[in-house]
Parts: C-alpha cells; structure tokens; sequence
C-alpha cells in the first residue's frame, strides 16, 4: 500500500529554564537565571521547511535487544500507508524506560551497522563516518531530538542509509521509548 496523503504541520520548541545561584556571601549572593529557547515549524510539502510524512511508535525493547527501523519501505503510518523517507526532517526519542535502561540511538543492523542511516553523524575529521557503529547514548527518562528543516534534511538511501537502530544496552533490563520521525517521502 502506499503512504497516505498526509498534510503534515509540525512544530518543535524546546526551552531551558532556571536559576543559579552562588552561594557563601554575606549580603544578596549573585544570581544567573537559564534562559534558552528554541522554536521552529514545518509546513507540508517537500522543500525547506517543510515535510510530507509522519512515522510514530511506542516500543519496549528486552534486555540488549533492539528495534530496527527501515525508513525506506518498511514502517507503515497511523492511517496504514506504506512509508519510503528519502529525507529525514525530525527524529525525536524519549527514554521512557523505568528501569536503569540505557538505549543506544543510531547505527544500523546489528552490530555490523549494516545499512545505518548514519548521514546525521560525522567524524571529527568532518567525512562521513560510515560503519555503522556510531551511536548515541539515552540515559532513561532522557531525550534526543534530531532536527534539519532546510531543504537537504538528511538523506535516507534504500539499501544502504536506511536503518535506524534503537538498542537497550545492557542485559540488566528492558527498555522502552516513544520515536516520532518526520521527513519527505
């Protein structure tokens, strides 16, 4: 089946807030207050800022196993449309786990990194990194959000940039998490 016509108007805002304050002075100790926000939409369509398609889920993982997630061809939508991404906008996890589950966020299948979608990672030599086993790490009841609203967003090539992993790493506990990802079909 193919994607469903979707009409997709997204927002992200993100805000840091708070106060620090120093403490051993005798008279009104000195105060930094945290202040940083961040806000941006897409509307539909295939350009900069915009997108075409939605992908959400809600998963648990077991103790060091993984989620594997093909963004071209294989995930189906809420309204059962086969989806094939060829540019990612957004990714964003939530490591909703209540137990100590630290997720891996990246790579592609398996440990070999087969077919990552990994062109959201460079090493520091600024080349693209290119095995796989790239990764980042979310602490449980941590977040990652992946956003690139201009018109390149990162590319997804079916067969070989197209899997996206979600692993729990460890075998003490299972994990869970909550994947939003919207990009250009």
């Amino acid at each position: 089946m193919p994607a469903s016509a979707q009409d997709v108007v997204a927002q992200v805002k993100a805000m840091l807030t708070g106060t620090v304050v120093t403490t051993g002075y005798e008279f009104e100790p000195p105060t930094l207050r945290l202040a940083h926000q961040f806000s941006d939409s897409l509307a539909d369509g295939n350009g900069a800022d915009e997108a075409n398609q939605v992908y959400q889920d809600k998963a648990t993982v077991a103790a060091s196993t993984e989620a594997s997630y093909d963004l071209a061809a294989s995930l189906v939508d809420d309204f059962g449309g086969t989806i094939t991404f060829t540019i990612i906008k957004a990714i964003m996890v939530i490591n909703t786990s209540t137990t100590a589950s630290v997720l891996h966020v990246g790579g592609g299948t398996g440990a070999d990194g087969t077919n990552a979608f990994d062109t959201w990672i460079q090493s520091a030599a600024g080349a693209g990194v290119g095995d796989g086993s790239e990764r980042i790490l979310l602490r449980p009841g941590g977040l990652f959000l992946l956003w690139a609203p201009d018109a390149t967003g990162y590319a997804v090539t079916g067969g070989t940039a197209d899997k996206l992993i979600i692993k729990e790493r460890s075998a003490l506990a299972g994990g869970a998490f909550e994947l939003t990802i919207i990009g250009v079909v």
